[in-house]
């Protein structure tokens, strides 16, 4: 057995928006044991880290398996300093992958953007990574 990522990114046009997350894993997949979510671009803030940026939910073989509902937070590159800050680690899941290998799901926007000091909504992307197990 390997160990491969695999990393899926979503676009965020709107503040509050619902962007839906549908794909299939690849074929050699055998079983998902980690995820992870980062929002990534450059945001006019200044904070230089916002635990809870968004939100996201991920369902595995057809909605059979749903183990993720977990917040996406968002480290702004310009402010955030590695000695005091750390970036987060891979949620571990442990989930098997069958025949089916659908993943679905959805990415929430929760609106920390929008700000008295900023009405600009800024897109940005979010960056989901999957560490498989695979043949």
């Amino acid at each position: 057995m390997k160990r491969k990522r695999l990393t899926k990114t979503i676009e965020v046009y709107r503040n509050k928006q619902v962007v839906p997350i549908d794909f299939r894993l690849p074929g050699d997949a055998v079983s998902c044991a980690g995820v992870q979510a980062m929002v990534v671009g450059l945001i006019p803030t200044e904070r230089p880290v916002i635990p809870v940026f968004g939100e996201y939910s991920l369902e595995f073989e057809g909605k059979k398996i749903h183990p993720v509902n977990f917040c996406a937070p968002y480290i702004n590159p310009q402010l955030h300093n590695e000695e005091t800050q750390h970036r987060p680690g891979f949620l571990p899941l442990g989930v098997p992958i069958g025949e089916n290998r659908l993943v679905t799901g959805f990415y929430s926007d929760l609106g920390e953007q929008i700000t008295p000091l900023n009405l600009v909504f800024q897109p940005y992307r979010v960056r989901i990574t999957f560490d498989l197990i695979t043949r």
